[in-house]
């Protein structure tokens, strides 16, 4: 299984506060099923976590890459970054003070969870015209995709694709996050599945849980293609499947 969004570098924002925590994040990884993970530590959060210093970035990555080897963790990891959206976003990838995910054309994206759906859209509109591929993070986490879930099916129609959180989808950031996350797996609007960790002791790398979630609730098929097959495609830069119907035409989820 392959998780493309994790807070695992210890140090760089508000995920791992040590190389220990980190460890300890990659073995609980490695029990639940997980074997490559990309760290993608939040960038671009101006005055909190920006984390353009890509020199700095990059030695964080390194020493923990060199910290597995030497522990014996068997994970594979890659380095991205969970980008917050900006009016200056597509100017930043362009100059390459932004990373994608593991050097592909998929860019980790996250907005504001209280964001117009026009600045998403427009966001979404410019990063496309520059060769970046959005991922958006946790859409089912903002209040507009929860009160028009159709949203998602459009911007999946320009191009964009989505990952949702397991947390939500078992009902970890509430119920309106749960049921927007649910009603995006119905309509196959989810592209794939991470934990975006922070810790090994809350929201951690552990994916034992979704796993059987998904297989029961959803089928096989569905878990393989959210949770294997599309970030794997993400990983190595190859096109992902058009997926997603477009939701019943009524507004919000909780009328």
């Amino acid at each position: 299984m392959i998780d493309i969004h994790t807070h695992i570098l210890p140090g760089l924002d508000d995920g791992s506060q040590t190389l220990s925590d980190s460890l300890e994040m990659a073995e609980l990884a490695l029990e639940s099923g997980v074997d490559t993970i990309i760290a993608t530590p939040h960038s671009n959060q101006l005055g909190r976590f920006e984390n353009f210093d890509l020199v700095h970035l990059k030695h964080v990555f390194s020493r923990l890459q060199q910290a597995l080897q030497e522990e014996g963790i068997p994970l594979t990891l890659h380095l991205g970054m969970e980008i917050f959206a900006s009016e200056d976003l597509c100017e930043k990838i362009q100059a390459g003070a932004l990373l994608s995910l593991n050097r592909s054309r998929y860019y980790l994206v996250e907005f504001a969870f209280d964001e117009a759906p026009e600045f998403i859209g427009d966001i979404l509109d410019g990063m496309l015209s520059v060769g970046a591929i959005p991922v958006i993070a946790h859409p089912e986490r903002y209040f507009c995709v929860q009160d028009y879930p159709s949203l998602i099916y459009h911007w999946l129609q320009l191009g964009c694709f989505t990952q949702l959180n397991k947390g939500s989808i078992l009902g970890k950031f509430g119920k309106h996050a749960q049921i927007a996350a649910d009603y995006l797996l119905r309509y196959r609007l989810a592209t794939c599945i991470a934990s975006d960790a922070h810790s090994p002791v809350m929201r951690t790398t552990h994916m034992r849980d979704i796993i059987e979630y998904l297989l029961e609730t959803y089928g096989e098929r569905e878990m393989l293609r959210l949770l294997f097959e599309n970030p794997d495609r993400m990983i190595y830069d190859r096109d992902i499947p058009h997926h997603g119907s477009l939701p019943e035409r009524r507004r919000g989820l909780f009328f």
